[in-house]
């Protein structure tokens, strides 16, 4: 089977028909003020959900490591309004916001 880049080869000169996919770039940024962070939306919903026991609830999940606080400066990538993920250890943590 012919490849269509063979028949089109005017456009393999100009990179459209090449055989790796692009490299994505993922950019590394400072956060602008802590957070807490979880490592599912599962966790986060916990907290949210926990009433007068947040406070239980939240020094259990730090203990534990299911959530952590990243300070403001910390360099986080792939960062969205919901998560982000932390560059040392590969690991998508999803945003506490608040009750």
């Amino acid at each position: 089977m012919l490849r269509l880049c063979t028949l089109f080869a005017p456009l393999a000169m100009l990179g459209a028909c090449s055989t790796t996919p692009p490299k994505v770039e993922s950019v590394t940024r400072a956060l602008e003020r802590p957070i807490v962070a979880c490592r599912t939306q599962q966790h986060v919903g916990t907290l949210h959900a926990s009433g007068e026991q947040f406070q239980r609830e939240f020094d259990n999940h730090m203990a534990d490591g299911r959530c952590r606080r990243f300070t403001a400066g910390q360099k986080v990538r792939d960062r969205t309004k919901t998560s982000f993920v932390d560059p040392g250890n590969g690991v998508r943590y999803y945003i506490y916001q608040g009750g």
